[in-house]
């Protein structure tokens, strides 16, 4: 059932003129009740408000300034959308009716149902349907008892929240006719180093990128060694890999899943230059004691921040824990782009000037390389959208920390093992990962139940094709090993409805996957 619909200007005034004869007074009701936007086309308004009031003249001149008022609070309760720029004026809409075809098109771009009691629309259009239609489908899904279907992850509803912001943000870069390295990556570069409470941040082109950067601009590369977590996703070694440097894995505290200290100095070699430190699922790692090796050997401090944007590790951001980190605004993210991007923040003003050259084809002045460079840029649009993205990160955050707590406390009496989290860490739950050691059949029957699953990560990056080289085996890295075969991620994001959230509890509770305990 749809959450959103865009209403016909007649059954707007229907509901604006109180018409007795109409469904629409019962539908803009059900709307209000239910909790489901009601959008209005940018085109429809001057015709609205201009028949509302014309009619009030007629019937009752003397309700004027309370019909001004009524149509006030019409508008804040409505979502006005623009409508498009481009239109087709041989379109048969069009033809029959300029309006109707705006409130199409505006539809479209808005990928929203259009709701009327206009046959003749009906007829022309893709969109539309009649309004006894919807309320009839209000009426099955109150009465339904189908079970409750559950995304894994929801990319759709931040943006549609964000349309309005996301649309001003596109307009004001198409309008600046800058589109690298113009004044939004320059606004942007300044909030996110603000926010991560860093002097530096430079957008480059994906996550994978700044880690790369980083490590090129410190003049790490052929024969040298960077130590990153046995259990992470395989960029993390990839970037070791793009420098030509050698990725030494060393196994995670299986409580955290996050890299354990306790075993990084057996891994130190005089070939070691970095240590590259995962904030695995938004959960900061250890960084005091692994800053505290890096300083005994003269290391580098990488953090791989790709899923922890907003983390804190002792009440002070991720981003600023080590020598620098790369960030991912990949979709998926906490904050994500609407394709791809990345960063880097510090608070060295050097290694920021480098990784700018570096990503910029070696050069500072255009037509003048100093290095061989690369092509990695955060482009003016990413970094626009996340500017208004930005905005909300906190509070989307806030709101993963809530569902966490729900499925911490729901959840407590299974036999999954679930997230732990050290008294010293504040996560932001990009994931939230059970462990069963039937997490097949878990996710099968979670399937079934019309719940939403993925694995993170099936294959460990030592046993992956790609690191065939380094001759690794099975039984060389147990713990990532035993944390790939039994983890499991559940659905989690800020729009995760409460009704989802229980459904995604009840289904837990019911699977008899669960009954085996983890040992």
């Amino acid at each position: 059932m749809s959450n959103r619909y865009l209403l016909d200007s007649n059954v707007i005034l229907d509901y604006l003129l109180q018409r007795s004869f109409s469904d629409s007074i019962k539908l803009y009701g059900q709307c209000l009740e239910n909790d489901i936007s009601i959008l209005v086309s940018s085109a429809q308004l001057h015709t609205i408000e201009y028949v509302f009031l014309k009619q009030v003249k007629l019937d009752a001149p003397t309700q004027i300034e309370t019909a001004k008022l009524a149509f006030k609070a019409f508008l804040n309760e409505v979502t006005i959308v623009k409508t498009p720029a481009l239109i087709e004026q041989n379109h048969p809409l069009a033809l029959r009716d300029m309006e109707d075809y705006l409130i199409e098109i505006s539809a479209e771009a808005a990928d929203v149902t259009i709701v009327t009691r206009d046959a003749g629309f009906l007829r022309l259009s893709k969109r539309c349907i009649l309004t006894e239609q919807v309320l009839l489908n209000l009426e099955a899904e109150k009465t339904s008892q189908a079970s409750n279907k559950v995304t894994f992850l929801d990319l759709k509803t931040p943006h549609i929240v964000l349309r309005a912001e996301l649309e001003a943000a596109f307009d004001r870069t198409l309008n600046s006719g800058w589109y690298i390295q113009g004044n939004e990556l320059k606004q942007f570069e300044k909030e996110f180093a603000d926010y991560c409470e860093a002097e530096y941040c430079v957008g480059v082109g994906n996550g994978l990128d700044a880690l790369h950067l980083i490590l090129r601009a410190y003049g790490i590369g052929k024969g040298d060694e960077v130590i990153v977590p046995s259990n992470t996703y395989i960029a993390t070694w990839l970037a070791a890999s793009y420098a030509d440097a050698t990725p030494i894995p060393v196994e995670p505290d299986l409580n955290t899943y996050n890299i354990d200290p306790a075993l990084i100095e057996a891994a130190i070699t005089p070939r070691t230059k970095a240590i590259i430190a995962v904030h695995l699922y938004g959960q900061p790692a250890d960084m005091d004691a692994i800053n505290a090796i890096a300083i005994k050997y003269n290391l580098k401090v990488i953090e791989d921040a790709a899923q922890a944007h907003g983390a804190r590790y002792k009440g002070k951001r991720v981003g600023t824990l080590g020598d620098a980190a790369g960030f991912s605004f990949y979709p998926g993210k906490n904050l994500g782009a609407i394709g791809d991007g990345g960063a880097v923040t510090t608070n060295d003003a050097d290694l920021a000037q480098k990784i700018r050259v570096l990503g910029n084809y070696g050069s500072q002045i255009k037509y003048h390389n100093e290095v061989k460079g690369y092509n990695s840029r955060l482009d003016e649009l990413q970094a626009a959208f996340m500017r208004e993205k930005l905005q909300k990160l906190d509070e989307w955050n806030g709101r993963r920390k809530l569902i966490a707590a729900d499925y911490l406390r729901q959840m407590s009496g299974s036999n999954l093992v679930l997230p732990f989290v050290p008294e010293w860490a504040d996560p932001v739950w990009h994931l939230f990962v059970v462990r069963s050691q039937q997490h097949d059949v878990l996710q099968k029957q979670l399937g079934e139940a019309g719940i939403g699953t993925m694995i993170h990560y099936p294959i460990p990056p030592h046993l992956q094709p790609a690191y065939a080289e380094l001759n690794y085996k099975q039984g060389d890295f147990p713990i990532a090993e035993v944390i790939h075969q039994q983890v499991l991620s559940l659905p989690i994001g800020p729009h995760l409805g409460a009704d989802s959230t229980a459904a995604v509890i009840s289904a837990i509770q019911s699977s008899a996957a669960i009954l085996r305990k983890v040992y």
